[in-house]
């Protein structure tokens, strides 16, 4: 059984930005990720043909200035020369089968009635429904703007708490307002992964966690065994109940209690000249079966176009392709390219800060064992790199 320092399982963002804040301190560090590549979340398909090669996103999308915490890391990995703009495409409405501009969307006279209640209405204790729909208008809300609060996390968000689904943060003048990198997003992913003093091993999941002589013995799927005096769980909610099972109840007991949604994603990709489709960073379509159809136009390609289809659960293969020929305007065979990815993502309630702390409250009483993941402080990429900086100032304020 292979003796490690600490164990980190789950190689998103989350786990990855632990992995790193762990090997920079001098801790020798190991990440077990089921996928066949480390990312999560944070994953850029990639596809080549003849020689071209073309990445799409299949969960986030975009990072801001505000990303202090992810800053810093791209900065100290030596790639922020990476950092590259998005094109300023616009984001649309699918209504009636046609593309429309979001202000065509709105009823301006509710608009403007609605808007002054921003500067004196508070969010706290609001849900994103009771908030918003006084600020734009019950039905601006009800028609348009409540669906692109659902593309975000790709669920229904009337219940989530208004102040976590967008949080403001001091920006970073020297840095672009939103960006991404030459690679894709995972090429940040990837960059971690291979920095020194992390070992990852990938293709196969955790599938026990206990305790034995003071240590966290983990087993993985394919029979590699770990002993380790740190364990860190970089995983859905869901996920780390399962593991923590069997080392520790209480903290497993209270991961069940969050809620959370599957995200089935479809990406396609298009040689250039098939589809007509004006470029755009996005369409949102009221009551589709599809949340939001994301495209790759935010950063040109001189081949292809790529779209990622965020569905709804429950819609089988046939149905979804038929939905995104219709949308694209192509037939099946113009589409060279397809691809899935399921994500999860927590559905954040009222009462979650209190959810926070009693979680933090049993962490504190588990020795050497702790959590980070999108499902603390928010779901955007800085939320969960934000996580792990603050476990790991625990680790480090307990030795």
């Amino acid at each position: 059984m292979a003796q490690k320092e600490v164990v980190i399982i789950g190689g998103g963002i989350s786990g990855l930005s632990m992995a790193f804040y762990c090997s920079q301190a001098g801790m020798k560090t190991t990440l077990i990720e089921k996928d066949k590549t480390v990312g999560g979340s944070f994953a850029s398909h990639q596809y080549s043909s003849n020689g071209d090669n073309f990445w799409l996103e299949m969960g986030a999308h975009t990072c801001y200035s505000s990303y202090q915490n992810l800053l810093g890391i791209v900065e100290t990995c030596g790639i922020a020369d990476t950092i590259i703009p998005r094109e300023k495409v616009p984001f649309s409405l699918l209504k009636n089968g046609e593309i429309k501009s979001i202000m065509a969307g709105l009823d301006l006279f509710e608009l403007i009635r609605s808007v002054p209640n921003l500067f004196f209405l508070k969010k706290e204790n609001q849900t994103v429904q009771s908030y918003y729909s006084k600020i734009v208008g019950e039905k601006n809300y009800r028609n348009t703007v409540s669906h692109f609060f659902n593309a975000v996390p790709s669920q229904l968000t009337d219940e989530f708490p208004a102040d976590m689904i967008f949080k403001s943060r001091p920006k970073r003048k020297d840095v672009l307002k939103n960006y991404t990198f030459k690679g894709g997003l995972q090429s940040v992913a990837h960059t971690i992964a291979a920095l020194k003093g992390i070992e990852v091993h990938t293709g196969s999941a955790a599938e026990t966690v206990i305790t034995s002589g003071g240590k966290y013995l983990i087993r993985t799927e394919n029979g590699q065994e770990f002993s380790s005096d740190v364990l860190v769980l970089g995983l859905p909610s869901a996920s780390s109940a399962k593991l923590l099972q069997n080392a520790n109840q209480a903290v497993a007991y209270h991961l069940t209690k969050l809620k959370y949604a599957d995200v089935d994603s479809v990406g396609v990709v298009v040689r250039k000249g098939s589809v007509s489709l004006k470029p755009l960073a996005a369409i949102i379509s009221p009551n589709d079966i599809f949340y939001s159809m994301v495209s790759r136009d935010t950063v040109k390609d001189d081949n292809f176009r790529g779209f990622a289809f965020h569905f709804r659960p429950g819609i089988d293969d046939n149905t979804k392709f038929k939905r995104i020929t219709e949308v694209l305007g192509v037939s099946m065979p113009k589409i060279e390219h397809t691809f899935t990815k399921m994500n999860v993502v927590p559905s954040l309630r009222q009462g979650h800060r209190e959810w926070v702390k009693k979680a933090d409250d049993l962490l504190g009483g588990a020795r050497n064992m702790f959590l980070t993941g999108n499902y603390f402080g928010g779901m955007a990429i800085e939320d969960c790199v934000s996580r792990s900086r603050e476990e790991f100032d625990r680790l480090v304020g307990m030795r």
